[in-house]
């Protein structure tokens, strides 16, 4: 095949069509990176409430849905690289979004996309 049928100019309906999933990838990545934000916030409250206790006292954390009976010592730092790697995935998801509203921008301009505003 010629690279001329490749290059075949897009229809207003596929313009957009791709425009739609680029708008739903991007709210996807929003979507995501909102939960995973809450989980980030949940564990540093798990941590501030539990950082000062004495690390020998008894407490209980869930793991694989089974409850398991640990000490502030041993659970202390395992919560805190759980919520370091959640931190990461954040960082990199907002990378995501950052690279798709950039794309979502111009093929924007590239097609000349105008909005109307909502009534």
């Amino acid at each position: 095949m010629s690279s001329k049928a490749s290059q075949t100019p897009l229809t207003n309906e596929q313009i957009v069509a791709q425009y739609k999933e680029m708008k739903q990838q991007q709210q996807a990545i929003i979507t995501k990176l909102s939960e995973i934000e809450s989980d980030a916030s949940e564990y540093s409250l798990v941590i501030s409430a539990i950082e000062n206790l004495e690390p020998s006292r008894k407490c209980f954390r869930m793991v694989g849905g089974v409850l398991v009976e640990r000490t502030v010592g041993e659970v202390l730092p395992s919560v805190k690289a759980n919520r370091d790697g959640i931190k990461d995935v954040v960082k990199k998801l907002e990378e995501q979004l950052q690279q798709q509203t950039k794309e979502l921008t111009n093929y924007a301009t590239k097609y000349n996309i105008k909005f109307q505003p909502s009534s």
